[in-house]
């Protein structure tokens, strides 16, 4: 499974990377801005982006519908220190198929990476 990882701190994308590879899996790219994950995603999609919300520029949450009208559409996991209700609904209403919170969701984000291609939240 190849997994993009998209956060703008460079020590989350390392312990994500980790995580990722923790849970098997071997292609792992990572981006620190939405417009470079889009630019990632076209030229090497993967099968599952990892999401964060508040990044440079565009916001994570701006970019989700892109990833989704891609050729072979990403599963999309947003990974977030705003874990409110709100920010849920409107994350999963522009197609994202996970809501986690970065405080407390690590074990079930290695479950999602190491099980099937996840489903829907």
């Amino acid at each position: 499974m190849r997994v993009l990882v998209v956060d703008d701190s460079a020590d989350v994308r390392a312990r994500l990377v980790a995580l990722a590879r923790e849970a098997g899996c071997a292609e792992v790219d990572e981006a620190a801005a939405a417009d470079d994950a889009l630019a990632a995603a076209r030229v090497r999609p993967p099968d599952v982006v990892v999401l964060d919300v508040h990044l440079p520029g565009k916001t994570g949450l701006s970019i989700v519908g892109a990833l989704k009208a891609l050729p072979s559409p990403p599963k999309v996991i947003v990974l977030t220190n705003h874990p409110t209700e709100p920010h849920r609904r409107q994350c999963l209403s522009h197609g994202a198929d996970h809501f986690l919170d970065k405080a407390n969701d690590f074990p079930r984000l290695i479950d999602l990476l190491a099980g099937p291609t996840p489903g829907a939240a």
